[in-house]
């Protein structure tokens, strides 16, 4: 099933500016594919994601959700930009989720600036991140619609543009 335009007019800045952070902060190239709704109920968390909830006129949640091996692996090249000579990890540390962070909020910032100047009554909260399963449990709580987009990235991997809606869209 493809986004019906409402949902495309919100997902479509934050798909765009994530393309854009990872060819301009880690040289790398993605696409993404055609968004399509999950099943509440076969949802399932990656491992990783960047949260951001959304009130007004939609009422959500927007995840940058990656699996944890591509987590670690963009995490990587970013530090591997930023901070010359540190070791690469082969975990989820600290460093990891800051350069994560980073890159999110690099990606995020622009699409909700685009979305506040739009003709879409929607705020956004700040972004945070979970990696524990049970968090992400309270995530799927009053969830009756999941709109999914994939991302697929050369050389490393996928990750995805999910939308947990609270009503339908």
């Amino acid at each position: 099933m493809l986004l019906n335009s409402d949902q495309g007019k919100v997902l479509k800045p934050f798909v765009n500016e994530t393309l854009r952070a990872l060819k301009e902060v880690v040289s790398l190239s993605a696409i993404a594919d055609d968004g399509f709704q999950d099943k509440v109920e076969d949802f399932s968390f990656k491992g990783y994601a960047v949260v951001m909830n959304t009130q007004g006129s939609v009422k959500g949640r927007i995840l940058i959700h990656h699996y944890t091996e591509t987590a670690i692996e963009i995490g990587n090249r970013i530090l591997a930009k930023t901070q010359p000579g540190l070791d690469k990890s082969d975990s989820m540390d600290d460093n990891i989720s800051n350069a994560l962070a980073g890159f999110a909020l690099q990606a995020m910032e622009p699409a909700v600036k685009t979305l506040q100047d739009s003709d879409i009554d929607i705020q956004f909260s700040q972004a945070y991140f979970v990696s524990d399963t049970k968090k992400m449990d309270n995530l799927l709580e009053d969830v009756t619609e999941i709109i999914t987009i994939p991302v697929r990235i050369d050389q490393v991997g996928r990750f995805y543009l999910n939308y947990l809606l609270h009503e339908k869209i």
